[in-house]
């Protein structure tokens, strides 16, 4: 793979050239300050925009033109990272080696068309369509209780810092849609064409020259952009003493969820030992709380652990019986302890080791795990995948240890029901 960054006023392109796939994933993204506020703003946007456009007013000429277009796939999704909200727009589609000449170009100006030309009437959004998209925003806004593990996650995390990024519910909020307009989202529209640092991502079998050039040419956005804060959120204080908090649902199963707040890692523990750390304490069946927690003692459903680097916390979740909830969190702690005191086996640090380096082996398989590497690698700086590999092999027990010790449970939360 060879990869080529170029920097200008308005945008960045980075181009990854690579002959091992025989499609090209072009993907545009817009990146801003996270604000609660926006969320659902931004989510709105995000899906009018793929459902018309001027050219092809309804949702099933886009999806004929995409056929047309060898099944041209376009997806769209507003995601946080860290401090930033990011509006992405992405398109999969077969390399003009194997369809006829011209493709390249028509299917990015099919592309460009969804994103600079939506349906506008009178300098607002359709109306038609822009009550088919709120529609789906309500329905996805009161979704989030089907997943009442996710749900219990977002609570927790509320409860973990009530004024951080992290803590806002990426799904949008009701009294938020309902100050939405077809007026107002196209005002916002032009604001994220003006404000929001982009970011434009291609990879596969290009050249270099062909790509820049249609950009510069079609790529409706020339405004300087100024620079960003820092995706990564950092605490200033750590909760000496862990607190508690419990709240009723109408659910069978209880869901409970331990936050870490990190503090004073570097960015070899945050983003090379935690994740060996997470693997042996929770990270699957040969893990420490899955044999302990659920196979030994029975006291969980399923029981797992994440670290989440842009966030700087670590979280342990599991399902149980209200009844079990003290027992289950005494034998956590318990599990924590046997980690900081350095009970960890060569054998669970080796296997953490391989199942990590099976993971950054296998990016190169996807185009979109490729680009997410180097995007990551452009808002925080990162190794390339031989060096990450390497890194991961010098890990020793005492950098396991180290870590585990500076770990401190900032919330317990339980969400409880009928048993």
């Amino acid at each position: 793979m060879e990869y080529i960054k170029k920097e200008y006023a308005a945008y960045n392109v980075h181009i990854i050239k690579t002959k091992e796939f025989k499609t090209v994933t072009f993907e545009v993204n817009f990146l801003r300050k996270e604000k609660k506020e926006e969320i659902t703003i931004r989510n709105f946007l995000s899906e009018i925009l793929v459902q018309s456009s001027k050219n092809y007013p309804t949702k099933r000429l886009i999806t004929k033109k995409s056929m047309e277009l060898y099944n041209a796939n376009i997806i769209s999704s507003n995601s946080r990272i860290g401090n930033l909200s990011n509006l992405s727009f992405s398109l999969n589609f077969l390399n003009e080696k194997y369809t006829e000449p011209n493709m390249f170009k028509n299917t990015l100006d099919f592309f460009f068309e969804v994103l600079f030309n939506p349906l506008i009437i009178n300098n607002e959004f359709d109306l038609k369509t822009f009550k088919v998209v709120k529609k789906l925003i309500n329905n996805e806004i009161k979704s989030v209780k089907d997943n009442m593990t996710k749900y219990s996650l977002i609570k927790m995390l509320e409860h973990l810092g009530k004024n951080e990024a992290y803590a806002h519910n990426g799904y949008g909020y009701l009294e938020d849609l309902e100050l939405i307009t077809p007026k107002t989202l196209y005002e916002y529209y032009n604001e994220v064409l003006k404000c929001d640092k982009v970011d434009i991502m291609v990879i596969g079998d290009v050249e270099e020259d062909e790509v820049v050039n249609y950009i510069h040419e079609n790529f409706k956005i020339n405004t300087v952009k100024k620079s960003l804060p820092s995706p990564m959120i950092f605490h200033d204080k750590i909760r000496s003493r862990a607190k508690k908090e419990e709240e009723w649902e109408n659910i069978a199963q209880s869901k409970l969820n331990i936050g870490f707040k990190l503090k004073d890692l570097s960015k070899y523990e945050l983003r090379y030992v935690l994740p060996i750390f997470s693997e042996i304490l929770g990270g699957g069946t040969s893990s420490k709380l899955f044999q302990n927690v659920r196979e030994k003692n029975s006291l969980a459903y399923y029981i797992n652990s994440m670290p989440r680097i842009f966030d700087n916390l670590f979280v342990i979740y599991a399902g149980i019986n209200k009844s079990d909830f003290d027992k289950t969190v005494n034998l956590i702690k318990k599990e924590l302890t046997k980690m900081k005191k350095g009970k960890i086996s060569d054998e669970e640090l080796e296997n953490a080791k391989k199942s990590m380096i099976t993971s950054v082996d296998t990016i190169t398989d996807s185009q979109r795990r490729i680009l997410n590497m180097y995007y990551t690698n452009e808002l925080i700086g990162g190794d390339d995948i031989l060096k990450r590999i390497e890194t991961i092999k010098n890990i020793t027990k005492e950098d396991v240890v180290r870590l585990a010790n500076k770990l401190k449970i900032d919330t317990i939360y339980l969400m409880y029901g009928g048993e």
